[in-house]
């Protein structure tokens, strides 16, 4: 599996790799009080990021919730608009009581790609298994991606931000060729209460880091007031 795929996986919680130079769309003001909920999607919502990644410059993005949710394969979706430095488009996020994932369209592959890096159905240690594209299928083979928590209410600091209530999950990458499934790259994502995603690593199964995304400012709109 090519470099610039791991990467891509490793980014896709930010939805910078999109080159759709949409902008954002504003909905009507937001209700949902988001404080319980680990993927706050009130409109106006904002999330600003710095990303290392293997081979390149830092780059920093800004994430926005517009307030559209489309309807893709009969599940409803939240748009999110992000702008980096290179890239600007639309991402996807699909939350429901149980499972948060996101979905993006990978250019390379003329597909679309998703990972589902929250399952609050799986205690610490437990796992679950979902696919990475529609299709079940990347580059032409079988690919899924097995998830684990790995923490719950942990504290983490971020760029010197406090969050005291974080859950670790992590994600490996696989791929069967033809000799069963092996791992190409694992993914932790730290997801904090009522902020969403704090901070993603990603490495080969080598051990080669691929990059790191940390968040460094956020804006979390409900009925009006910004939680911070």
């Amino acid at each position: 599996m090519n470099r610039k795929l791991l990467i891509f996986f490793g980014l896709l919680a930010l939805f910078t790799q999109a080159c759709k130079l949409d902008p954002p769309i504003y909905g009507p003001p937001p209700k949902e009080d988001w404080s319980a909920s680990f993927q706050p999607l009130g409109t106006g919502t904002f999330w600003k990021y710095v990303t290392n990644k293997e081979g390149g410059e830092p780059d920093s993005s800004v994430l926005t919730v517009t307030g559209e949710q489309p309807i893709i394969k009969d599940s409803t979706y939240h748009t999110i608009f992000s702008i980096s430095r290179k890239n600007a488009g639309n991402g996807y996020v699909y939350v429901n009581d149980n499972i948060i994932k996101i979905r993006l369209f990978y250019a390379d592959y003329n597909d679309n790609l998703e990972i589902e890096y929250y399952d609050n159905r799986a205690p610490v240690g437990g796992t679950w298994i979902a696919k990475i594209t529609d299709s079940g299928l990347l580059e032409g083979f079988p690919a899924r991606l097995i998830g684990t928590v790995k923490e719950v209410d942990a504290t983490k600091v971020v760029n010197d931000i406090t969050f005291p209530r974080v859950t670790h999950t992590q994600m490996l990458l696989q791929q069967n060729k033809g000799n069963g499934y092996q791992t190409f790259a694992t993914y932790d994502y730290y997801i904090q209460m009522g902020v969403g995603v704090i901070q993603t690593n990603f490495v080969k199964t080598d051990g080669t880091d691929l990059g790191t995304v940390t968040i460094y400012s956020y804006d979390i709109k409900s009925n009006d007031i910004i939680v911070k």
